[in-house]
């Protein structure tokens, strides 16, 4: 009886760590299927600005920066102490039938319409096709035959056409951003002056205050003219009475005066 209850409480335990396992493993799975999705629509997002746009050199080094970061986030999802080891466990096929899955066409965007005979090799193989595991085994044989002084000699080689190839794509990134600058200098000017030159032609933009300025010194000049020659009119006419005036006087005083008759 003791051994049976024994037995009991192990299963038990078995089952609980059991469920704990799944349901880290199920949080572990839904954490890399949200990072993969997020990495798959910045890679589909950057391929179709580079299609349908023409992009900077800053602007393709933010993109690539993000891919770059969203790779790195999946790494450390991956490398996490609470994240199980992936390579443990088996995946095995429950359904392999020919008839179309919808849930299979949904979750691989329509890339797998059914689970059958022809797709399980492909997508749960743990292991090189043969003909790719023969290549890779003379690749290896022929590595290992290689003697140091040649493969140091060829590594020698393989770096300096990298540093090559480097300095290349250095060069004409310099000379692409030179172009880039003096064509955006050259078309803030062009886009600077275009919009005076047509409000000047159009609507007389900046001549207004210039010929508004020529006609009011044309009009005071006028006044300043017309009021001197008043003034003078004025002073001449004034000159004029005072002379009648006087002669009048004298006239009247002649006629009066006893010794003016003879």
């Amino acid at each position: 009886m003791k051994e049976k209850i024994i037995l009991l409480a192990n299963i038990a335990t078995s089952t609980k760590v059991t469920m704990q396992e799944e349901k880290i493993l199920e949080t572990t799975i839904d954490a890399l299927l949200n990072r993969v999705q997020d990495l798959k629509n910045s890679s589909q997002s950057f391929l179709m600005k580079i299609e349908q746009q023409q992009l900077t050199w800053p602007q393709v080094l933010d993109n690539f920066a993000v891919i770059s970061g969203q790779v790195s986030t999946l790494f450390k999802v991956i490398k996490n102490d609470r994240t199980p080891v992936l390579r443990n466990l088996v995946l095995l096929p429950l359904v392999v039938q020919q008839e179309p899955d919808a849930d299979l066409q949904k979750s691989t965007e329509g890339r797998i319409q059914a689970f059958n005979h022809e797709v399980v090799p492909d997508h749960l193989r743990t292991k090189y096709e043969p003909e790719v595991e023969d290549k890779e085994s003379i690749l290896s044989a022929t590595a290992s035959n290689m003697s140091s002084e040649s493969t140091q000699r060829q590594i020698a080689d393989f770096n300096a056409t990298l540093s090559n190839l480097v300095e290349m794509i250095g060069t004409a990134r310099d000379e692409w951003e030179t172009d880039q600058s003096s064509a955006s200098k050259s078309s803030t000017n062009i886009n600077a002056d275009v919009p005076k030159l047509v409000g000047a032609i159009t609507y007389g933009k900046g001549l207004s205050s210039s010929s508004s300025s020529g006609s009011s010194s044309h009009k005071s000049s006028s006044q300043g003219r017309h009021s001197s020659s008043q003034r003078s009119s004025t002073s001449s006419s004034g000159k004029v009475s005072s002379a009648v005036k006087t002669e009048l006087k004298t006239k009247v005083l002649d006629a009066n005066s006893p010794y003016g008759t003879k």
